[in-house]
């Protein structure tokens, strides 16, 4: 099986009903291109259309009381530690896009990205580094997460903020496993892109 191959083969989306085809333009059109991992959830709609849903809702849906980047941010942290390359590469490419209003870019660096993803990268910021810190500590081992960090996070966010970056760190940890356990094929669009570069 070549990298760019599947072990099953991509579904054929045309059978799908007119509100998934538009959540599904929506994606392309954000992104630039379909990802192959919608390209295979396309077997089954209804398991599609509730993902679809649920990363509108936690990453970008207006009603977000994270700040949408710093979710990005946190995003590929997740994906870097559960080592997923098809989700790392996804989330480099969002954070090194351009941002010009058409798509969901946040014009990082290469440097900025590699910082990120260091395992000693401290934010400056005091919401942002217990976020972080947050992140790694469960992902690594949801259950071990220290008392006194989860104080210190109740002290500096809301209730609402911290439901919603524990709901970012559980769907990275479920995208992550479930695209890696079906070795989706990273897309030739990202294939040699940042993330290709990274350690």
């Amino acid at each position: 099986m070549s990298e760019d191959t599947p072990f099953i083969p991509y579904a054929d989306g045309s059978a799908l009903d007119e509100p998934l085809r538009a959540a599904l333009a929506a994606y392309e059109s954000r992104m630039g291109f379909m990802p192959n991992a919608l390209r295979l959830y396309m077997h089954r709609p209804e398991i599609l259309s509730a993902l679809i849903r649920l990363n509108n809702t936690v990453m970008r849906d207006p009603s977000g009381h994270l700040d949408p980047a710093l979710k990005r941010r946190i995003a590929a942290i997740c994906s870097h530690l559960n080592q997923s390359a098809y989700c790392v590469a996804h989330n480099v490419n969002t954070l090194t896009s351009a941002s010009d209003g058409e798509g969901e870019g946040w014009d990082f660096s290469e440097t900025q990205v590699a910082e990120l993803l260091d395992p000693s990268h401290v934010p400056d910021s005091a919401v942002e580094r217990l976020a972080v810190e947050y992140a790694r500590a469960a992902t690594l081992d949801h259950g071990a997460v220290p008392a006194a960090l989860l104080d210190e996070l109740a002290t500096h966010m809301t209730p609402p903020q911290i439901v919603e970056l524990a709901c970012v760190v559980g769907f990275w940890k479920m995208y992550n496993s479930v695209h890696e356990a079906l070795h989706v094929p990273i897309e030739e669009e990202l294939r040699d892109g940042p993330a290709s570069a990274l350690p």
